[in-house]
């Protein structure tokens, strides 16, 4: 059951406490399904908060009413949230383009560029597939995808990275956390290392916006993608994509619609684009996603990403900790900068199919990935949600 529905985009439930600093429990009540799950898999699906459930009701709401959706299929709504979006994860509205998924934003530049045969793409084998396939099409047009290989600790250095650029390089497309191992790269080195080589730099960043406080703009990437299902608690099907002014002319949209161009005249025979990011939106936006895509982003600019980042560490650093303690090993990064949200476990030979299965069974929700165990706690877990989930996992393992 949802709290009693909002007015239409009534600003969501500021829970602080009387010095000001989040009201974590009080928080936690947004999202129900803590009180008989622990959830630590906020890098799969998010849970989304009892606000994001009223915005969608109060969507359906605003149909069966006499406006019959005049406000749900409203532009200005459009734009509200992307300026909704702008001012919490940090960036200007006009360098927004409010695309479907990551993979949308990355196919958008992936056929978009010039290419000529010769030409390549670096990526690394820690990318997720979002951020490998989009790239693969491109060999039948003579462009090499380069995939550097992780070192003996799992980790894709920086200078692995440089040493795969070449002249013929058009772009660096990296994680800025890597889903699996959870590393967090560097990306000021690497954007240096792009402005200075001419390579466009793209950065995946879905595991971390929401989690990391840094603004999408000072990121020095020239595109940002991100699907909105993660920590910015959207759905799947309202993300986002950054393209920084400079880099607005270095890809074409490989498609076209209705608010691709600067004009809605359907006569004029060479339409001008776009003079912004809404060039790459294409048609009828996602508008029920936008309106809890809206008021998610303005949940989470109440918390304050400062606190939530602190959050975040804290409960990461203490899962670390205990799975120090239980003999358990640990793949992630322990420095705070190498890090953010995930913590990735080798469990020395056991299934972690067979392990994430057995947690669930006990309402402890993780996922297996690439034949490790993650976990992914956020601001809504708890110390006793993490105490809980090393201690039936050292009983699991014991008893296999």
């Amino acid at each position: 059951m949802t709290t009693p529905p909002q007015s239409f985009d009534a600003p969501p439930p500021a829970l602080h406490l009387p010095d000001g600093t989040p009201d974590w429990d009080g928080l936690r009540g947004q999202f129900p399904a803590t009180s008989s799950t622990v959830y630590l898999d906020i890098a799969r699906k998010a849970l989304l908060p009892l606000c994001a459930a009223d915005a969608a009701a109060e969507w359906f709401a605003d149909i069966g009413s006499r406006a019959t959706g005049r406000r749900a299929f409203s532009m200005d709504a459009v734009e509200e949230t992307r300026r909704m979006v702008g001012e919490t994860f940090g960036a200007a509205p006009e360098t927004l383009a409010l695309v479907k998924n990551t993979s949308e934003a990355i196919n958008i530049v992936a056929q978009g560029m010039d290419w000529r045969e010769g030409d390549n793409v670096v990526i690394s084998v820690s990318e997720h597939e979002n951020n490998t396939f989009p790239w693969r099409p491109l060999a039948r047009r003579g462009v090499e995808v380069r995939v550097v290989a992780a070192g003996p600790d799992g980790l894709v250095a920086t200078d692995a990275l440089r040493d795969a650029i070449d002249p013929r390089t058009r772009i660096l497309s990296v994680a800025w956390v890597s889903y699996g191992i959870g590393q967090r790269a560097d990306l000021d080195a690497l954007a240096q290392l792009c402005r200075e080589t001419g390579v466009l730099f793209l950065v995946d960043a879905i595991q971390a916006i929401g989690v990391l406080d840094r603004r999408i703009d000072d990121l020095g990437a020239h595109v940002v993608a991100s699907g909105g299902h993660k920590a910015q608690m959207s759905v799947a099907g309202a993300g986002l994509m950054y393209v920084a002014p400079d880099a607005l002319e270095r890809f074409r949209p490989p498609f076209a619609a209705k608010f691709s161009f600067a004009t809605l005249d359907r006569t004029d025979p060479d339409p001008a684009l776009a003079p912004d990011a809404h060039r790459f939106e294409y048609g009828n936006p996602n508008f029920l996603g936008l309106a809890v895509q809206r008021r998610s982003a303005a949940f989470i600019g109440t918390i304050g990403l400062a606190a939530i980042e602190a959050r975040v560490r804290d409960l990461t650093d203490l899962l670390i900790d205990l799975s120090d303690r239980a003999g358990l090993a640990v793949r992630t990064p322990r420095p705070w900068l190498q890090r953010a949200g995930i913590v990735s476990l080798d469990l020395r030979g056991a299934s972690s199919d067979k392990i994430e299965a057995a947690l669930e069974a006990e309402d402890i929700r993780v996922a297996s990935k690439d034949g490790h165990l993650r976990a992914a706690p956020h601001f809504y877990n708890n110390a006793d949600d993490v105490r809980r989930f090393v201690d039936r996992l050292g009983h699991h393992l014991k008893s296999l």
